[in-house]
């Protein structure tokens, strides 16, 4: 059993059992975990006020197997922003458990601090996590039209395809499963 301080961003949260919630947070050092907070739903519980979706937190874990998160402390506000919310839909689909990535981590707290996200947050995001060439501005041709409309401005996360903007309209899809990476 170890125990493991570390910053992390609450991606989401989902209740178990009577009292228990289990969180999704992105963390610097371990990455995407899962983790269970026992009777954090009691009334007497100081850890739900912290652990909010889209703030910062210290969080203190064990790693017993599956994780088990024992205290937590935010630092900063919450930013609730609808495109701050869809930016953590876009962390828990597209980040993989377990594996930290510093790059990303940094990108994450940096925009959710400034409750401010631009399209090329996406991108660059997808750039890092291997999805176009670092070296050039240009992603992948449409998935749909093979670039013979327009040059792709769009990403579908389900998918995982880029498409362009006429491509993307064309298409009945979920707001928030499309991010505009240009």
């Amino acid at each position: 059993m170890a125990e493991r301080y570390t910053p992390a961003l609450v991606l989401s949260r989902e209740d178990k059992n009577d009292q228990d919630i289990l969180f999704t947070l992105y963390t610097k050092d371990l990455g995407k975990i899962r983790a269970i907070a026992k009777s954090a739903r009691k009334i007497t519980s100081k850890l739900t006020g912290h652990l909010t979706q889209g703030k910062v937190v210290n969080v203190r874990v064990i790693d017993k197997g599956s994780f088990q998160l024992l205290d937590s402390l935010s630092s900063g506000k919450r930013c609730a922003d609808r495109e701050v919310l869809k930016l953590l839909h876009f962390l828990d689909n597209m980040m993989p458990y377990n594996q930290p990535d510093l790059h990303v981590w940094h990108i994450a707290k940096e925009v959710i601090g400034r409750c401010q996200i631009e399209p090329i947050v996406y991108g660059e995001l997808l750039r890092v996590m291997g999805f176009a060439s670092s070296s050039a501005s240009a992603f992948p041709a449409c998935a749909k039209c093979k670039g013979e409309r327009s040059p792709t401005t769009l990403f579908y996360i389900p998918d995982l395809v880029f498409l362009c903007s006429n491509c993307g309209a064309d298409v009945r899809i979920d707001e928030n499963d499309l991010v505009r990476t240009a």
